[in-house]
């Protein structure tokens, strides 16, 4: 679909849907993704985290990570961006995943960082995707995609189909369970590719860290994440804040 197309789809979908803030859910323009008070008011992650490992307090230094770059826009525990976060995952609604892909673009284009070959989406297993209708690391993807100009591939990595969720456990618990959820397309030849990995929301990294791997095992050279949410960790408990 042309660009065109798509500004007029999203003019004809206001007239029957107004446009709304994914974080207040005040009524916008039908082609914002954002009201200008929360614009400004919400803290911007990519200007307050380590690019190499998308923390606030670098822990780039603990060896523990195969991502070589991380964008994230905002901060997940800010009660506003969580909103906002959920409405894509739960409905659908990608006005945070479109602002996180312009935002991305930028930070790409100011700080002279080269465009991937492709971006890879975090699979969801498929029994949950068929029964949600959609994988929202996908639709962030799509629109990232849209943004760079840069091709999406949805047959790189896949996920075994789980009953358990990552987020119902903490850091540790999720670093080891996430070994042996995801797996690759053994016929893919990423070799010398640099990639975008996708997701809604990094927390300790563990998933986007499992599929980088995954990645540079099929011949990836460089492997980043992009996530409309980071997650601030409670280092001294050792768990998610």
């Amino acid at each position: 679909m042309t660009g065109k197309l798509e500004k007029c789809k999203a003019f004809l979908l206001d007239i029957i849907f107004p446009n709304r803030c994914p974080f207040c859910g005040s009524f916008i323009m039908w082609n914002e993704f954002i009201c200008k008070a929360c614009d400004e008011n919400i803290e911007k992650a990519n200007d307050a985290v380590c690019r190499s490992c998308g923390k606030r307090k670098c822990v780039c230094g603990s060896g523990n990570t195969d991502i070589d770059m991380v964008f994230a826009s905002f901060f997940y525990n800010d009660s506003a961006v969580k909103n906002a976060v959920m409405s894509l995952k739960l409905r659908g609604e990608i006005n945070i995943a479109a602002y996180t892909a312009k935002d991305i673009a930028f930070r790409m284009k100011k700080e002279n960082i080269p465009k991937p070959d492709m971006i890879v989406p975090v699979p969801m297993g498929r029994k949950k995707q068929r029964k949600r209708g959609y994988n929202q690391a996908e639709l962030l993807a799509e629109q990232i995609g849209r943004y760079l100009g840069v091709p999406v591939d949805k047959n790189i990595l896949f996920k075994y189909d789980t009953k358990e969720e990552q987020h119902n456990f903490g850091m540790k618990s999720r670093e080891e369970r996430v070994k042996g959820l995801f797996y690759k397309n053994d016929d893919a030849d990423l070799s010398g590719k640099r990639v975008l990995i996708c997701d809604d929301v990094m927390t300790t990294g563990a998933t986007l860290n499992e599929c980088s791997v995954l990645l540079k095992s099929l011949g990836a050279v460089h492997t980043a994440a992009a996530v409309c949410a980071v997650t601030e960790l409670n280092t001294t408990l050792g768990e998610d804040a």
